[in-house]
């Protein structure tokens, strides 16, 4: 595998794995207790949050697959580190890993 695909993948899914963070960090610990706690109800803008967010996941999903093809992960890992993306601030301990594990790969 040609070095460029695995940077290029390695690009995006970091991309995502962080946006996936950011976006689950904000709705978990700023969205649901101005919903909840404070008692606000739904908003349109949470609402919207939501849904970005839902529709981002799979891509999420779709790249962490892609790279885990190219550094020929078993399906275990592949699959935590997919679920790390449902865990709010987990992503970015997973994307810490992966991180480490493309740069010996690159070495």
């Amino acid at each position: 595998m040609e070095n460029s695909q695995l940077q290029r993948a390695w690009t995006i899914y970091r991309n995502l794995a962080l946006l996936v963070g950011v976006a689950l960090a904000v709705l978990t610990f700023i969205a649901l207790p101005y919903e909840y706690l404070l008692g606000h109800g739904k908003t349109a803008l949470t609402t919207a949050a939501w849904t970005a967010h839902g529709w981002i996941f799979p891509i999420y999903l779709l790249a962490t697959l892609n790279l885990a093809g190219k550094l020929k992960w078993p399906v275990g890992k592949t699959l935590v580190i997919m679920l790390a993306g449902t865990v709010p601030l987990m992503s970015f301990v997973a994307e810490r890993r992966v991180s480490k594990e493309v740069a010996t790969t690159q070495s």
